[in-house]
C-alpha cells in the first residue's frame, strides 16, 4: 500500500511524538488541501463549516509545529463537491469537509445521514463515533480509502405544507422531505 499524505496526518494526529525523535533539523512543510463547498470566510467569521475548516488547519499547524498546513479552499475553488469523494480515493484531495450522504451513490451506507429523526442529538450522534454503527461506518470509509478525521454532525430536520412534524407518527399519510 502507497503511503499517501492523508495517512502521513492520520499518523502525525495520532503520534505527535514522533515529531519530536531528533528531526528538528530544518525540513519543508508539507501542504494538505482540504476543500469544501461551503461559503468562505475568515478563523473568526463566515460559515460556520468554513470556519471549522480554518480552526481544524491552525490546529495542525500548531500540533504538527508547521512540518503540516492545511490550505482550505472554500465554495468548490478547488474541485466541484461531487468529485471531491471520488479525488479523495484517488490521492488528488487530501481532506474535505463532506456531507456523508454525497458519497451514499458509491457507498449506500453513507445515506444514513439523509435519515430524518435518525439522531435525536448532539450527544446521540457523537456518541456513535464508539458504538457499533459508528466503527461500521468507519470500517466502510477505510475498504475505500477513506480516513474519518472529525466526526460531525449537522442537525436536519423533516419539512411537511401540511402540519408540524413532532414525532414520526405525525407524518403518517404525508409526503416529507429530510436532507
Amino acid at each position: 500500500m502507497a503511503l499517501t499524505r492523508r495517512h502521513l496526518l492520520a499518523s502525525g494526529l495520532a503520534a505527535p511524538a514522533i515529531m519530536s525523535l531528533g528531526l528538528n533539523a530544518a525540513r519543508a512543510a508539507t501542504t494538505l488541501k482540504l476543500s469544501h463547498q461551503f461559503p468562505g470566510g475568515t478563523i473568526d467569521e463566515g460559515d460556520f463549516r468554513d470556519r471549522m475548516c480554518r480552526k481544524f488547519a491552525q490546529a495542525i499547524a500548531e500540533r504538527s509545529k508547521g512540518a503540516l498546513e492545511v490550505q482550505v479552499y472554500p465554495g468548490s475553488s478547488l474541485m466541484k463537491t461531487n468529485a471531491q469523494f471520488a479525488a479523495m480515493r484517488k490521492g488528488a484531495l487530501d481532506m474535505s469537509l463532506y456531507p456523508s450522504p454525497y458519497a451514499g451513490g458509491e457507498i449506500p451506507e453513507m445515506n444514513i445521514g439523509l435519515m430524518p429523526a435518525l439522531v435525536s442529538s448532539y450527544e446521540q450522534a457523537i456518541a456513535w463515533k464508539k458504538a457499533p454503527v459508528g466503527r461500521k461506518l468507519t470500517e466502510l470509509l477505510d475498504q475505500k480509502g477513506i480516513i474519518l478525521v472529525s466526526w460531525v454532525w449537522q442537525s436536519g430536520g423533516v419539512a411537511s405544507r401540511e402540519r408540524p412534524l413532532y414525532a414520526p407518527s405525525d407524518a403518517k399519510g404525508l409526503k416529507v422531505r429530510g436532507g
